[in-house]
């Protein structure tokens, strides 16, 4: 059993599609679940507590999740990175790449790996 942490890109300052995001995350995490791994989905934990974040920029809210993420990471062993336009461009996905590529663990695209979830 693989113990995968699922990167997505997330902020967009158009809302649908922060919204949009979500949803992807989430099939994606459903697909790897019913492939009999384990997954933390960080953003569709994250989506929801966001909307109750009243007033905070995306900077803050970042900062308060940087913590929790670092757990998350921690217990997983490898990182998937569902690679939505964008995903290059997001500096959490570039600390998750560079937090398990410095742990030797394994870094893929979801693109790259999607085919081993059926």
């Amino acid at each position: 059993m693989r113990k995968i942490f699922l990167a997505c890109p997330y902020s967009h300052a158009d809302a649908s599609v922060t919204h949009n995001r979500f949803i992807e995350c989430n099939k994606v995490a459903a697909r790897i679940i019913e492939s009999g791994n384990v997954v933390f989905s960080q953003v569709s934990m994250s989506h929801p507590i966001n909307l109750a974040f009243a007033g905070k920029d995306s900077a803050t809210i970042g900062k308060l999740w940087a913590p929790v993420d670092a757990v998350f990471m921690d217990m997983m062993e490898e990182l998937i990175v569902l690679d939505l336009v964008g995903w290059d461009l997001s500096s959490g996905i570039k600390r998750e790449i560079e937090f398990y590529k410095n742990r030797g663990q394994k870094v893929s695209l979801w693109s790259e790996v999607q085919s081993e979830f059926n």
